[in-house]
């Protein structure tokens, strides 16, 4: 009798064992249906057997373990329409969704009581920026700097006027790491601190992290900027550029193969030494004063599971005084 129970007790356990290891792997990534570009923080919801969820990474990839059965999935992003449908798991598969711009403005609601996200939010001190918005604030002389924008952020101050650097919760300007494309950048600005070495044509994310960074995030006591830039229209090819008070910009993307691979190119420089020159002060009109930066990123999908990726920053500031102190 004591052999039979613990038979029947050993088959309950491998059934238990073989039931819980029925789960399978869906994964792809979310992007934009008219240009390709991965969308970063989209949420993909699934309802069905089982209720979950996730959000795209820095690559625009998900990842989700289910058991087999039937779900409607779910994927959202701001500013785009929310795409749903019915899909079936019964294998591990990729499915890779594109989402539609949706211009569409909705009713305001306007609630009396604050969103409870800062604390079911798992991520504590984490405050995304969306880039859209930059172009809406006043700038200097119509130049958009992001690191300017920061610093109207509650929790972030200015290190004085006209300076690019900042302020989080009472650290100094060296206890912040600043990231672009998982690179440090050490020095952020360009004339002795006035501008930003960061371009906003060139700029996808940013995410500041103002306290609890995330394990993968080292190095510093203060804050943590998380800069992603641009990868390239999959599409089409497309140029902008712009004119300003004293700087020229121009950006260029498109895709090194359609649906595969794209690269994206952005250009900025200044020419305040022009203006410097028509000054009838001698001691003026011999000065130099301008920078120019590139952001260039580069991006070829070799197989269902990778991607390489190229990105680069290049710049150069000058600053030239005549014969003012004697040199």
């Amino acid at each position: 009798m004591l052999r039979l129970t613990f038979l029947i007790a050993l088959l309950l356990l491998c059934f238990t064992v073989s039931k819980g290891q029925n789960k399978f792997t869906l994964s792809g990534t979310v992007s934009d249906k008219s240009t390709g570009e991965t969308l970063i923080g989209a949420s993909v919801k699934l309802t069905g057997p089982l209720v979950t969820g996730i959000i795209t990474n820095s690559y625009g990839f998900y990842s989700i373990s289910i058991p087999s059965g039937k779900y409607t999935l779910s994927v959202s992003f701001i500013g785009y329409s929310t795409l749903v449908q019915t899909i079936e798991i019964s294998k591990s598969e990729k499915l890779n969704l594109s989402l539609s711009g949706d211009n569409e403005l909705s009713e305001v609601v306007i609630s009396s009581t604050k969103s409870n996200d800062n604390v079911s939010n798992p991520q504590m001190g984490l405050q995304k920026v969306n880039v859209k918005e930059i172009s809406n604030v006043p700038v200097l002389l119509g130049e958009r700097d992001v690191l300017k924008t920061l610093q109207l952020l509650p929790g972030i101050k200015s290190a004085g006027e006209g300076n690019s650097g900042f302020y989080v919760r009472g650290g100094s300007t060296d206890q912040n790491l600043i990231l672009l494309d998982e690179a440090p950048v050490y020095n952020a600005s360009h004339l002795l601190g006035f501008f930003s070495t960061f371009n906003s044509d060139a700029i996808k994310d940013l995410s500041v992290y103002k306290g609890g960074m995330p394990a993968q995030y080292g190095g510093r006591l203060s804050s943590v900027l998380d800069i992603r830039m641009n990868e390239g229209n999959r599409k089409s090819y497309e140029m902008e550029g712009g004119i300003g008070l004293i700087s020229s910009r121009l950006k260029v993307e498109g895709p090194l193969v359609k649906d595969k691979g794209s690269f994206m190119i952005s250009a900025r420089r200044t020419y305040l030494d022009a203006f410097l020159s028509l000054s009838p002060d001698s001691a003026i009109n011999g000065n130099t004063l301008f920078f120019y930066d590139v952001n260039a990123k580069a991006n070829y999908q070799l197989d269902d599971k990778n991607t390489f990726y190229l990105s680069g920053y290049f710049g150069r500031d000058k600053l030239g005084i005549s014969n003012s102190f004697g040199f």
